[in-house]
């Protein structure tokens, strides 16, 4: 398993987070579990973090260019975006 953790600043987090919900139903083929954080200080500072297979299959679906026009158009800062990938520590 792969966890990819993301950082990013989205417009408005009450309306990004029924759409964001709405695109890991979507996904739930090869998004295993997901969750969300959002900042205390800055509320539409979000963090997430999604497990995957493996870390292939996360970039295959990153890779598609319909992805990141889906996070533009929920109101993510594609350039704020920051990932991490992640495996678990013995």
């Amino acid at each position: 398993m792969t966890t990819l953790m993301v950082r990013f600043r989205v417009a408005d987090y009450d309306t990004w987070r029924p759409q964001y919900d709405g695109a890991m139903q979507r996904g739930s083929e090869v998004i295993r579990s997901y969750r969300v954080w959002r900042g205390q200080d800055d509320q539409n500072l979000v963090y997430t973090e999604e497990m995957f297979d493996s870390r292939e299959v996360a970039e295959a679906l990153l890779a598609d260019p319909a992805i990141q026009q889906e996070m533009e158009s929920h109101g993510v800062d594609v350039s704020s975006v920051h990932f991490d990938w992640l495996d678990e520590a013995p």
